[in-house]
């Protein structure tokens, strides 16, 4: 059941991935690929919209989402960063008056979290005084991370590769920091692609 609190999903899948070998969007995850993976759960989960940011390789990375009824949002400015990625969703969503409560911010190479644990940060959104709901990683607020109005003005002015970080590290008090008893890996090297892929079998 969607929510009536007009949410929107944000994944963040326009990155080069230099480190992989290949393109890392694409990666065979379970019956689908990284971002199929990540999409497929954000539209399980109860969000109203699901949006996927491409930059580098979009053409390729296009092609095989076409299936799903997500919006693109094409970030020309990809070099720059998950920032960079943030801000042009923001002014994408502006130029179209697309007018939301708030946003879930989260990365296309998470593939352990489900849309359960999304449903989880939605349930502390609403009832939760804080305007910021983030998940815990390394100790510290990160995403996927839930974003009411009030801070779409500092999202929208984002311009570097650390992301939505800063920002959660610059409010304490107005964020609930989610446990999360789900992995939170990011697949950033092959060698931790291939590590979780033998742990869980996403392959």
């Amino acid at each position: 059941m969607k929510t009536e609190g007009n949410i929107a999903m944000l994944i963040l899948a326009a990155g080069e991935s230099k480190r992989m070998n290949g393109i890392k969007q694409l990666l065979p995850w379970k019956k689908t690929t990284l971002l199929g993976n990540a999409i497929e759960q954000g539209l399980n989960s109860n969000v109203n919209v699901v949006y996927v940011v491409l930059g580098a390789n979009s053409e390729k990375i296009e092609d095989t989402i076409s299936k799903y009824p997500v919006q693109i949002i094409k970030n020309n400015n990809w070099k720059k960063g998950m920032g960079g990625s943030i801000s042009g969703a923001f002014a994408y969503f502006k130029k179209n008056k697309l007018d939301y409560k708030s946003i879930l911010i989260t990365l296309a190479d998470q593939p352990l979290i489900e849309a359960d644990y999304y449903n989880l940060l939605i349930h502390h959104s609403f009832n939760n005084k804080e305007r910021i709901i983030a998940s815990k990683t390394n100790n510290r607020p990160s995403v996927p991370a839930i974003f009411d109005g009030y801070y779409f003005e500092k999202l929208s002015q984002l311009n570097n590769d650390k992301g939505a970080k800063d920002l959660l590290r610059s409010v304490p008090n107005d964020i609930f920091i989610v446990n999360a008893k789900v992995n939170l890996v990011d697949v950033d090297t092959e060698a931790t692609y291939k590590e979780i892929c033998n742990i869980y079998k996403g392959v």
